[in-house]
């Protein structure tokens, strides 16, 4: 059973760690529509490459940051999934939209203090895998209803 100090410290950790989450601006969001890509590239000066897969479109953007997002749109135009992995960590609030709230009181419980940071949740509503390290920031997080039937996850490049 943890003690009130180790709980303490671990809290304060996983703060630190959300707050520096927000140091990259945003991209399109979990449930929304895909409307904002184009305004995103534009924004960040991001590359952008799309690519039509068999039930769903991935779109890639590129920042001059080295920092690489990719969001998963269904064929109906919401985005189902995204990935993210760049020397900084994305702004988690725009980038999971509605579901931030359901992240953000999942992730205190979910959290590991130490040099590495994982988060796992895995909800009925929201999935979110992501690991933080210095300069090396990892993650993706997709909603289970929204994922067109035949498509793995996992297999999300």
């Amino acid at each position: 059973m943890p003690t009130a100090l180790a709980t303490a410290r671990a809290r304060r950790t996983l703060a630190i760690l959300a707050a520096t989450w927000f140091a990259l601006p945003a991209f399109a969001h979990l449930g929304g529509d895909a409307s904002s890509v184009e305004a995103d590239r534009q924004m960040f000066h991001a590359q952008l490459q799309s690519t039509a897969m068999p039930s769903y479109q991935q779109h890639e953007l590129r920042t001059g940051s080295g920092a690489l997002l990719r969001e998963y749109e269904t064929r109906s135009g919401t985005v189902f999934a995204v990935t993210w992995h760049g020397p900084l960590p994305p702004d988690l609030h725009q980038l999971f939209g509605n579901y931030y709230p359901r992240f953000q009181s999942a992730a205190p419980a979910s959290g590991r203090p130490g040099m590495h940071r994982q988060l796992a949740i895995a909800a009925p509503d929201l999935v979110v895998q992501s690991i933080a390290r210095t300069r090396a920031y990892q993650g993706m997080a997709y909603v289970p209803s929204l994922v067109p039937a035949g498509v793995s996850v996992t297999g999300l490049p």
